[in-house]
């Protein structure tokens, strides 16, 4: 209902509100909406008038939308290049050169690292283009679908036809992420966002006499210039409740007894928590109507007060529309603002305002930052908005003052009280203290800027650690999380700094970071790629109904996506059926504890305070009229229901955290919907005949996952508040005959009637609470079921059983939509991305997760390096030939390399300094030669699972001693460091961290020299910036298995093995410590000795300080000797004594230059490495473009050698299979070589 949002709102703003019902029952869309006729204008509106303002409204607002995108598209460079210019004043080195290459973690994201503002980092002035070319594709793939959708609709109506315009229209939805800030009056939130989004004057700063008083969303403007604010109001009707409670409340009241013995609470200030309501109520209502307000409820509600807002009369909403924030800022004042400067105050009648901000598509097309009150809103429909848009908000920040940061009790008060809206019953997968004013250190004794300096840097630090350490003491807060070390962060801000610098530099300020993590989460909403990805499936299923000639090959691959449906399917049954047991376990003990504790769970509602005080009656009152909630006005919700529910809470909070959770790492039900598959792909190299077809099924197998995320993430929301509202449905009763209750001895009287219920009810009303929930958890596993069965069975239907002969032709569309897919960054089917290099690490053949050295990089060429040993060294030297300017990266070790111009790299790792115990290396530690100097920038690959650039430094050695080099760029894979001469480099760690690192499992086998037939496994924890194949050179006689490796472990922790599927399996030790080392020496953490015979086992990595919690775990199938390592099937002669043979990557490295001198049938291997989807028509290309045959066999090389082992693999095959001859000659040991020849 999104895009008829866009509607609804158009046709308020030009007064046709009237025309809403009719433009709702036609469907008519955003998109439609836009591209209306003149016949359907005429069928839609029959009435003269209104259809005469309507067309010229609609033309006015066209002519406006394409003037300002044209505005926009001239002058979108033009903010970021001053920026860029007052940048290149305060950089380190002036760059010598106009273009300037990406980073290499930051290229995956097409993003420069000074897109996002100032930043002490390097910019690239290509940005601009990489935006406005993904802009330009998108909107050219909508124009081919808007073609394709005409075409259909000319064919008529079929069961096909209506499916694919259905998936047409469904490629417009998206959702957006909410980023909800949190922060008491003057904590800094406006200034912080503000800053952030780069309008200083947006969202005015609070003062001492004003604040913010509504909730504030702030998102992209889209469409025009304008900055635009939508003002929703409450309805009169709340609007009328709030009347009559103040005056209710004014009156003298004859339901109070002064006997009652109350226990009232009453503030350190003398009043009663209801004194403060009522002041807090006659605050709204002196607002809008002045001090003299001893009226009457009629004269108070008169139309005369409502002059200038008549839309709130008419409940629509207020739209204003400005040229400039400034402008914006002022003119909102009135109905955002609690500022007795103001005459006139609005605020009261406002549920939400809405402003968008035009050019930060880069930080807010897919992003809502919202401005949220603390404690939700005593007016139910702004509290009940509030409470929804908290339980939505995946990324919450909370603002405090640094200075206040330690001792802040408000911040982690307004947290605890909302976090079971995030946690458990929201999707909040970040949480991050944001600490601002970071520059206020009060008097400074610094004698310079840098001392200054160094001074708010130390104290921030400070700040930061004690932040942390208080949230680790959050234990209510922390149950329902997972406890990712990317959970919790924070940083220290300082907007005043970031714009004037008087004492720190922008990074330090780390606003960058913010707006960094903001585009980041923009981009993981990527709109151009969801789009193109859905419009690329739609055409390949269309392209495949148009051929004819698959029949027999759709009934054999319908019969095998029946099976493997019904397998899935199973499987995620079996899952849910687990789940649906557990959660029946855990709920009938919170049945039994909430039966044993709720009657001292109501007490320490129904009896509160210290003192002696007639107030809480009235809070008491209100308690049974609202249903057993009463919000009060700064303190937290008194919620009966929700305190009855909290023992059955307590037990399910763990299970129910485990089965959604927040982190999409894993995927709820413990990732059975995630590993669903029907492996399309797989089928797709035997059935070529309906390969699009199946590549459609693929796209649709993303959708419906896609889909079911959406569903559970609102279900589960709905399922964790069912026990507090069964508890609710339950006690609803007796709240009403305690409403009833008046005169002498009333609080008596309906604390009695409360408790006299609970006790009577308990019994049954925990197991009905109970019940509910059950109920609806098998509601939603029926349903996912049933959506995964229907819309897959409908997918494969359509796809493969229905035979139209109403298709149209739309092969000129499918080549256009597949070359788009194609160059799109990040696209899910695709087996090596278009404009990527992933450069594999040759001695770890099957290692299935990517690793930093298998980082796909645009615009990077990856290089295999020489390998040399020297001698009484088994540490391996690197060599690269690089053949010109630009970034290269080594395939082994993933350090880049941007050169100046053509030049040879030659490096080594060495050890690190043991004498120096303060560094601790974050890295290995190279010695890097370049004879040419035009070495410009190094990039070394981290392993932090969130880096932080104030921790990670770069260690450089200058005239013998090491200086500490402030990285010029950090990002999630690399650091990048400005070279002023070569020689040691080498990441460290500023301080030691137990934050989690991004880390691999290795394992080499080992064949027992005295006993053959038993063997041993080295299992090695190590940082995953760690080269293996500096590891084998450790181990010459060890043979690297084949299997998984990424996993996150924490530094200095303690872990265990676990061997399972085998009887008898010795390990040792017991447990092991993960020492995050760079050498030296690798020992292994592990070995596990096994017995003759076996042949695959299951190893399983747990934390031991996490209760055994499995970290890591595969299938390793060991190898029978050494034969494993051999790369033909053929098996060496029984008189030949036996010799290692290389691996596919080692047979490529070995024989490179006799492969591109000596291979003949390079476009026949080309083809079957592009049949079999290795590689690509663009890579394809790039091959048969070259002149000569050994340059198409260098750049066939350069591309398998970028896919990694099974790319390798499959070309050595496809030699073998064209070339066996050379290919025998190659492989053959060199004795038997050598042996041959002299024969000859």
């Amino acid at each position: 209902m999104e895009t008829f949002d866009f509607v609804r709102d158009k046709l308020n703003e030009w007064g046709l509100s009237e025309l809403i019902p009719r433009f709702e029952e036609n469907k008519i869309d955003k998109e439609s909406f836009l591209i209306l006729q003149e016949s359907d204008i005429n069928d839609l509106i029959r009435e003269i008038g209104p259809r005469a303002k309507f067309k010229q409204k609609l033309k006015e607002f066209v002519k406006l939308s394409k003037k300002a995108r044209k505005s926009q598209g001239e002058n979108s460079g033009q903010p970021q290049m001053r920026r860029r210019n007052e940048q290149a004043s305060e950089g380190n080195r002036v760059q010598k050169r106009a273009k300037v290459q990406q980073s290499p973690g930051q290229a995956k994201r097409g993003e420069s690292s000074g897109q996002i503002g100032p930043s002490t980092s390097t910019t690239n002035y290509c940005t601009p283009q990489v935006t406005e070319k993904e802009a330009y594709m998108l909107g050219e793939v909508k124009e081919i679908m808007k073609r394709v959708h005409n075409k259909l609709d000319e064919q008529g109506h079929t069961k096909l036809n209506a499916f694919l315009k259905d998936k047409i229209r469904d490629l417009e939805k998206g959702k957006k992420e909410l980023v909800g800030v949190f922060g008491k009056t003057g904590a800094g939130k406006s200034s912080l966002i503000n800053t952030i989004i780069g309008e200083k004057a947006l969202l005015p700063s609070g003062t001492v006499s004003a604040c913010t008083s509504v909730m504030i969303k702030v998102e992209a403007n889209m469409e025009t210039c304008d900055y635009i604010a939508e003002i929703e109001f409450i309805t009169k009707e709340a609007w009328k409740d709030e009347v009559w409670y103040f005056l209710s409340v004014d009156e003298k009241s004859d339901d109070i007894d002064d006997d009652d013995g109350d226990d009232g609470h009453i503030a350190d200030d003398g009043q009663t928590d209801d004194d403060e309501d009522y002041n807090d109520h006659k605050k709204r209502i002196t607002a809008l109507f002045g001090e003299d307000i001893r009226r009457s409820p009629e004269e108070l509600r008169g139309s005369r007060y409502f002059r200038e807002i008549p839309e709130f009369l008419q409940s629509k909403k207020k739209i204003l529309k400005c040229e400039s924030a400034s402008q914006l800022s002022e003119n909102i004042a009135k109905f955002t603002r609690n500022d007795k400067k103001l005459e006139t105050q609005y605020w009261p009648l406002v549920k939400c305002v809405t402003i968008k901000v035009p050019k930060v598509t880069d930080l807010l097309e897919h992003i809502t930052l919202v401005d949220l009150p603390g404690n939700g809103d005593f007016n139910k429909s702004r509290d009940e908005m509030w409470k929804e848009c908290v339980g939505s908000c995946s990324t919450v920040w909370i603002v405090s003052e640094t200075n206040r940061a330690a001792a802040e009790k408000e911040a982690w008060e307004i947290l605890e009280n909302a976090i079971s809206l995030m946690g458990n019953g929201g999707e909040c997968q970040r949480l991050m203290f944001i600490c601002t004013k970071s520059d206020d250190i009060g008097i400074s004794d610094a004698s310079s800027k840098e001392e200054e300096r160094a001074q708010i840097l130390l104290r921030n630090q400070e700040a930061k650690d004690q932040v942390t350490s208080s949230f680790q003491r959050q234990h209510k807060i922390k149950k329902h999380f997972s406890g990712d070390s990317n959970f919790f962060q924070v940083f220290t801000v300082s907007s005043k700094e970031f714009y004037e610098g008087k004492c720190l530099q922008k990074s330090d300020t780390e606003i960058p970071q913010l707006r960094k993590f903001l585009q980041d989460l923009n981009d993981r909403q990527s709109k151009t790629l969801n789009y193109v990805c859905g419009a690329y499936g739609i055409l390949c299923l269309i392209q495949g109904a148009n051929c004819r000639e698959s029949a027999r090959q759709k009934q054999e691959v319908c019969t095998i996506l029946d099976q493997r449906l019904k397998q899935e399917l199973d499987k995620v049954r079996r899952s849910m059926e687990e789940t649906y047991k557990a959660f029946e376990n855990r709920l009938r003990e919170g049945v039994k504890k909430a039966q044993e504790s709720c009657e001292n769970d109501l007490k320490s509602i129904l009896v509160s305070g210290k003192k002696k005080n007639k107030g809480f009656h009235k809070t008491l009152k209100c308690l049974v009229k609202n249903n057993g909630i009463h919000k009060k006005t700064k303190k937290p919700e008194i919620n009966i229901n929700e305190k009855l529910a909290s023992g059955m809470r307590n037990h399910i909070d763990e299970t129910f955290k485990e089965t959604f959770p927040n982190e999409e790492r894993r995927g709820p039900f413990k990732g059975a919907i995630s590993d669903f598959t029907l492996d399309t792909e797989a089928l797709g190299s035997k059935y070529q005949d309906v390969l699009l077809q199946l590549t459609f099924l693929k796209t649709e197998e993303a959708i419906v996952k896609t889909k079911l995320k959406d569903i559970i993430r609102d279900e589960k929301k709905r399922i964790y508040h069912s026990l507090a509202r069964s508890i609710q449905d339950s006690m609803k009763p007796c709240y009403k005959n305690a409403a009833e209750i008046h005169g002498k001895d009333s609080l008596k009287n309906m604390r009695d009637t409360i408790k006299n219920h609970l006790h009577e009810s308990k019994d049954i009303m925990f197991d009905q609470a109970k019940d509910h929930m059950l109920t609806r958890l098998r509601n939603l596993t029926d349903r996912i079921l049933n959506t995964l069965n229907q819309d897959m069975v409908k997918s494969i239907e359509v796809s493969l059983k229905t035979d139209d002969r109403s298709i149209p032709d739309v092969t000129e569309e499918y080549e256009r939509v597949k070359t788009c897919y194609h160059k799109l960054p990040g696209n899910p089917v695709t087996k090596v991305p278009m404009k990527c290099v992933k450069t594999p690490k040759p001695k770890a053949p099957s290692h299935k997760s990517k690793t930093h050295a298998q980082s796909h990089v645009p615009c990077v060429r990856a290089l295999i390096p020489d390998i040399f040993h020297a001698t009484n060294d088994r540490r391996p030297r690197y060599r690269l030939d690089c053949c010109g300017a630009g970034l290269f990266q080594c395939s082994l070790t993933g350090l880049v390399f941007e050169m100046e111009k053509k030049g040879e790299v030659s490096y080594r790792t060495v050890d690190w300094d043991s004498s120096l115990p303060t560094l601790m290396p974050a890295g290995p530690l190279f010695r890097i030669e370049c004879p040419q100097r035009c070495v410009q920038q190094l990039y070394l690959p981290h392993c932090e699972e969130f880096c932080d650039a104030q921790k990670l430094s770069v260690a450089h050695e200058i005239n013998g001693e090491m200086e500490d080099v402030h990285p010029s760029y950090v990002d999630a894979t690399y650091v990048r460091v400005e070279v002023t001469n070569l020689s040691l480099y080498g990441l460290f760690r500023k301080c030691f961290s137990h934050l989690q690192v991004q880390s691999q499992v290795v394992l080499f086998q080992q064949q027992a020299g005295n006993c053959p037939q038993t063997c041993t496994l080295n299992v090695f924890l190590l940082p995953r910036n760690l080269p293996t194949f500096e590891v084998e050179s450790y181990y010459p006689g060890c043979t690297l298995i084949q299997t998984t490796s990424n996993c996150i472990l924490s530094p200095k922790g303690r872990y265990g093995l676990v061997c399972e599927s085998v009887a008898k399996a010795e390990i040792q030790p017991k447990s092991g410590t993960f020492d995050c080392g760079y050498g030296p020496n690798y020992q292994p953490t592990f070995q596990v000795c096994l017995e003759a015979g076996v042949k695959a086992i299951k190893l399983i990595l747990m934390d031991r300080g996490n209760n055994d919690k499995a970290v890591w775990e595969t299938q390793v199938t060991l190898a029978a000797g050494q034969q494993h390592r051999q790369l033909c099937s053929e098996t060496s002669s029984s008189s030949a004594p036996t010799e290692r043979k290389d691996t596919a990557s080692e047979f490529v490295m070995k024989h490179r230059d006799a492969l591109i001198q000596q291979v003949s049938m390079v476009l026949h291997i080309a083809d079957d490495l592009l049949v079999d989807e290795i590689i690509t028509d663009e890579m394809y290309s790039r091959v048969s473009d070259e002149r000569s045959r050994q340059e198409k066999m260098r750049q066939l090389l350069d591309t398998v050698c970028a896919g990694g082992e099974t790319a390798i693999s499959a070309f050595c095959k496809a030699l073998r299979k064209y070339q066996p001859d050379l290919f025998a000659n190659l492989e053959r040991p060199t004795g038997a070589k050598a042996s041959q020849m002299s024969h000859k």
